[in-house]
């Protein structure tokens, strides 16, 4: 005995979050991290421009290439010596929060303390006196990135609900 179920076959097709929403998805990653890393670049400190430019995001895929959200990072290897470990409690604001005194080597801050015309020993003590400033840009530009994101979320869904409107509607054949 044999049997089958007419449109079977289309409601699982309609039921695969890959096929209804993987590009819905992979496009507000996109842009998300695009708003994340703009308002990230803005916030960060400017010397020579290297940390700024360093900043990028990856979308980070689940199963099936089903994005489950993003990561945000700097290619820089500084970059945490100026935002901080990134579980970190700072501050957000000015005053910054500050690093631990520590004795970095002169030939890691020799280049800025010449272009700033102060002795690289003089900036060396300094930092191990009080630390550095953490600013945590990253942070800063994910907690601005709020408004954009409830707006590119709406957008999403309104495109997956379309597709699936568009699935459910099509002429009977």
């Amino acid at each position: 005995m044999s049997f089958s179920v007419s449109g079977a076959n289309n409601i699982n097709k309609r039921l695969q979050l890959s096929a209804l929403g993987g590009v819905a998805l992979r496009n507000f990653f996109s842009q998300y991290g695009q708003v994340v890393v703009t308002n990230s670049k803005k916030e960060a400190p400017r010397y020579k421009g290297n940390l700024r430019g360093s900043l990028t995001f990856k979308r980070i895929d689940g199963v099936g290439r089903l994005p489950i959200g993003i990561d945000v990072y700097s290619r820089s290897p500084y970059a945490l010596y100026v935002h901080g470990f990134y579980d970190m409690k700072v501050k957000m604001r000015k005053p910054w929060s500050r690093s631990k005194p520590h004795y970095p080597p002169i030939s890691a801050i020799k280049g800025w303390a010449d272009d700033k015309g102060i002795s690289p020993y003089a900036v060396q003590h300094a930092i191990g006196q009080r630390g550095t400033p953490l600013i945590p840009f990253f942070k800063i530009g994910i907690k601005k990135s709020e408004a954009e994101k409830k707006v590119l979320l709406k957008g999403t869904g309104l495109k997956i609900t379309a597709t699936w409107k568009a699935g459910r509607m099509a002429p009977k054949k």
